[in-house]
């Protein structure tokens, strides 16, 4: 995750503050509405029990009074009806039977059978909606009388249909194989006693009924009286719609579980036909079902999920306590519409809360206020300390306790990081001056130079900030961050010669290497010299020559060496341009031989031994025959170990062979100076050490260029100084200013082993030629002229015999 996207997840405090009184407002609401749904939801599964119970016990008594009036109908017939009913015409017991029919129009039909097949049967046309198309009857039909008689193939159904004055309408003759003995209510009914069948399919309309039959006394024949179970589907509707809410589903059923009544009406669905059975139409066993009606302690009501169907809930409960014939009434309700009125109210609660939380959220918004206002100006007065202006830094006066803490803590913290930066910046600076001082005290050649230059550096930065008029007049550091950026960068310039041998740095003349090697070869020339004495005397004496001619070739001699010794040692102080010719000389004057006597070998250190070792396997070292100068394997010294430069420096310098090559004649004939070009790379590396050692220092953010600034003094305005070949679009003014710094420091000192001091005169035309050949600032350099900046310097730094006439004009002109 980015710094970005952490920053985008912020939130404010008074957004925060707000969010914390609005959840606890939603928590709260939350917990209310849940109680209050769980409450509406128990009372409306109260509500519906007591419903059930209302409708069970209103079911109860329906069915009770049906079963009363239908077995009082019986018993009453079987009492009045004392003879065989066969010879009494269709009118008449019709009449008869009417008047038990019509008075309930939930019995269905009254009918009379005996054991000679003969049956009849008086339907009450009005008994149910479907009853008349069921018949065949027409719309002024009220009755139906049914006369069954006859025997095989001559038994006859024929029904007559009556108004509702018994006027004869019309009638219908048809073949019949109705046998009322083989009927189940004929053959119970032996006993003389009532006999209620269970509910089964009638044949003649092909639905639902139950029958209640007697035998007539004294008789045969067997009175049987048929009630619809539409009837009670009807009453069950009716009272389920005016006891509950007309949304649920009702059945009545028996102990095997087979459908009594339901209030689905026939477009919802065949009851008697596709669901009979109370399991085919909840997918629940109705076993099940009994159980819990049967349990008081059972926990309703009972979820019921069916597949392919919502999910509903059911109630169920007993309604008769006839063990024999136990009956029950089951409810069904859709899940949301049992809790609709509790979902309704929560959703109404939940909508109220939103409501005054609307309303309250600009009333919070405001209150929070107090919290938000001095946070954010606590947060303006960290800004003041991040960008370390701690004098800017205020108290935030609150009324809340904490915020009054926090505020006294800013500004006290902010006096504390003020003292502890100053500490700290005086503890670096000290310690700044202290490796500066400690690299001047390196070399008491150099001493100064790493006090100086950054003196001049800051001259002249701060002339330039002093400009009013032309090209750097719109200068400035931007704060004194940067003033102190530039400082320091200036002090820890040349903090990388801490590294430098010390035989480098103080090499004043080109022999020199810790010790100054020309007083080795004035010996040699003393060997020659008496070489030459002893020469002259072997020829007087022994070889017995002319002594005048001897002694000519001996002062000869003699006077040769002085003036080869005194070339030699010119070529050794490097003050002069050597031309190639000089450079042939100091050859031939090498060339010369002289013989060696002693061992060169001894008295060497280890590591000379080791270096020795092998190039003294096929060398006698006794009586050998050497050269006046010479470079020899010994001098040169490999590198121990392979430079390599991080390429994120973008250092460019070329890296020679050895490490140093201390060889007599390469050093005597150095062109120009006393340095090689191994001793060169090695006093420029002095860069690569500085940028080495400051790039792995913590600085801050605003001193972060204070290596870059320390690491280009000896870049060049064309492109070919060191280390990274910078030309002037790389090169900003402080660069600039420290590389002028640097050179005018080195020409004018006085503690350089390699040169004398410059007066300001020849100094000023050596960095104007500089100039010209694009190594430093033309511009800069002018400005330097003209602000009297060099002079400042001078006065404060240089002797007095330094400070010569300059004529600034001739600088000047374009």
């Amino acid at each position: 995750m980015t710094s970005k996207q952490r920053r985008s997840k912020r939130l404010s405090i008074r957004i925060l503050v707000a969010n914390m009184f609005l959840l606890a407002i939603v928590i709260t609401a939350g917990i209310a509405i849940s109680l209050q749904y769980s409450t509406s939801k128990k009372t409306a599964v109260d509500h519906m029990l007591s419903s059930i119970d209302l409708l069970s016990d209103h079911m109860s008594d329906s069915v009770q009074s049906l079963d009363s009036d239908a077995k009082q109908a019986v018993n009453l017939l079987s009492e009045l009806i004392s003879s065989d009913l066969s010879n009494i015409s269709i009118e008449h017991k019709s009449s008869l039977f009417a008047q038990f029919l019509q008075k309930r129009p939930e019995l269905y039909s009254l009918y009379v059978g005996d054991k000679q097949e003969n049956f009849f049967q008086l339907i009450n046309l009005n008994s149910a909606k479907d009853t008349r198309q069921r018949m065949g009857a027409q719309a002024d039909d009220r009755w139906a009388a049914v006369h069954i008689s006859g025997n095989g193939e001559k038994r006859l159904r024929r029904t007559y249909f009556y108004s509702n004055t018994f006027r004869l309408n019309h009638q219908q003759t048809e073949k019949s194989s109705f046998s009322p003995t083989k009927r189940p209510w004929f053959a119970a009914s032996e006993q003389n006693n009532i006999v209620t069948t269970p509910p089964y399919t009638f044949e003649h309309l092909q639905i639902s009924g139950q029958t209640y039959a007697k035998r007539i006394r004294n008789t045969e024949q067997v009175i049987g009286l048929d009630i619809l179970l539409s009837s009670l589907s009807d009453q069950l509707t009716l009272s389920s719609t005016k006891l509950i809410n007309g949304q649920e589903q009702a059945f009545l059923f028996n102990q095997n579980g087979k459908i009594i009544a339901s209030n689905i009406t026939d477009s919802d669905s065949d009851t008697s036909s596709s669901h009979q059975y109370i399991q085919d139409y909840l997918g629940i066993e109705s076993k099940r079902l009994i159980d819990i009606a049967s349990n008081p302690n059972a926990k309703q009501p009972t979820l019921i999920e069916k597949e392919n169907y919502p999910r509903y809930y059911a109630f169920i409960t007993a309604i008769s306590n006839d063990i024999l014939n136990q009956q029950y009434i089951a409810v069904t309700l859709p899940k949301d519409v049992l809790f609709q009125q509790a979902t309704k109210e929560a959703l109404h609660s939940t909508l109220l809360n939103a409501l005054v939380m609307i309303i309250l959220l600009p009333i919070i918004w405001l209150f929070s206020a107090p919290i938000v206002r001095p946070i954010r100006q606590l947060q303006l007065e960290t800004e003041k300390i991040k960008r370390r202006q701690f004098d800017d830094v205020t108290f935030t006066d609150s009324h809340i306790k904490e915020i009054w803490q926090l505020s006294n803590s800013f500004v006290s913290m902010s006096q504390d990081i003020k003292q502890h930066e100053a500490s700290q910046k005086e503890f670096m600076e000290a310690l700044i001056r202290l490796i500066a001082t400690a690299i001047d005290d390196k070399s008491a050649h150099t001493g100064g130079h790493c006090y100086r230059v950054p003196e001049l550096g800051l001259m002249l930065s701060d002339a330039l900030e002093k400009a009013e008029e032309g090209p750097y007049k719109s200068f400035q550091f931007a704060n004194d961050n940067e003033r102190l950026e530039f400082r320091i960068a200036a002090w820890l310039h040349d903090c990388g010669k801490i590294t430098m041998p010390e035989h480098i740095i103080d090499k004043g003349s080109k022999l020199e290497c810790i010790y100054n090697r020309i007083h080795e070869i004035r010996t040699r020339f003393e060997v020659l010299w008496r070489d030459a004495e002893i020469d002259y005397l072997r020829s007087v004496h022994i070889e017995k020559q002319d002594p005048s001619i001897a002694l000519a070739t001996w002062q000869e001699n003699q006077a040769r060496l002085q003036e080869e010794f005194a070339l030699v040692a010119k070529a050794n102080i490097g003050s002069e341009f050597m031309s190639e010719k000089e450079q042939n000389k100091i050859k031939a004057i090498g060339a010369q031989e002289w013989t060696r006597h002693f061992n060169n070998r001894l008295g060497l250190s280890p590591a000379e031994e080791m270096m020795h070792a092998e190039q003294d396997q096929h060398r006698d070292p006794h009586n050998a025959i050497e050269t006046l100068l010479s470079d020899k394997p010994e001098h040169i010294i490999p590198r121990h170990k392979e430079v390599k430069f991080d390429e994120s420096l973008g250092i460019k310098m070329t890296i020679p062979e050895h490490q140093y090559n201390q060889g007599e004649i390469y050093n005597l004939t150095i062109q120009k100076g006393t340095l090689t070009k191994e001793d060169r790379f090695k006093i420029n590396e002095h860069i690569i050490s500085t940028i080495t050692m400051l790039d792995k220092l913590p600085f801050p953010p605003e001193l972060s260029r204070v290596p870059l600034y320390a690491s280009t003094h000896h870049e060049r305005m064309d492109g070919k100084g060191y280390p990274r070949k910078l030309n002037a679009e790389q090169l900003s003014i402080p660069d600039r200013v420290l590389m002028i710094a640097d050179v005018f420091e080195a020409l004018t000192a006085a503690d350089r082993p390699y040169k004398k001091a410059k007066p300001l005169s020849v100094a000023v035309d050596i960095m104007f030629n500089m100039c010209k050949e694009g190594h430093l600032d033309l511009q800069l350099f002018r400005f330097f002229l003209t602000s009297g900046t060099y002079l400042t310097y001078a006065k404060r730094f240089l002797p007095e015999e330094l400070h010569d006439e300059v004529n600034l004009e001739e600088y000047l002109e374009e």
